[in-house]
């Protein structure tokens, strides 16, 4: 097995659950849902670079994987970004602290899903010929 990829999802799990924190901490209980999937899917990572070390599902698993964080994050890092464009048009300053925070840290955690679909699609082992 390609060590390379375990780390790779090692790190990606990592981001995902700091990220998670950090949103909690910066804006307290309104970032629950952030915090609870990125603590979920960062363990899935880490789940899924053990099972992949113990050779019990394929490497095609944390490709697909960090495929589908990209699209999730990337799609929920969109709607808050529309919806901060939607309160600085609209003037209202209490929601706008929340919002920019819930963009930089899902931007954070889709750009890493991004790189982490590229590197680890390069480190697939290839079948031999």
């Amino acid at each position: 097995m390609n060590t390379k990829n375990e780390r790779l999802l090692h790190v990606l799990g990592s981001i995902m659950i700091i990220c998670g924190f950090i949103a909690y901490y910066y804006a307290g209980s309104k970032a629950n849902q952030l915090l609870i999937a990125s603590i979920g899917l960062g363990a899935i990572a880490w789940i899924i670079a053990y099972l992949q070390k113990i050779d019990k599902i394929t490497t095609w698993t944390g490709f697909a994987f960090s495929l589908i964080c990209s699209v999730a994050f990337g799609q929920r890092c969109l709607a808050n970004l529309m919806a901060l464009i939607g309160i600085m048009q609209n003037r209202l300053i209490s929601n706008a602290y929340h919002k920019s925070i819930y963009v930089v840290l899902l931007s954070i955690i889709c750009v890493s899903s991004i790189c982490s679909m590229i590197v680890y699609y390069v480190n697939l082992e290839e079948a031999k010929k």
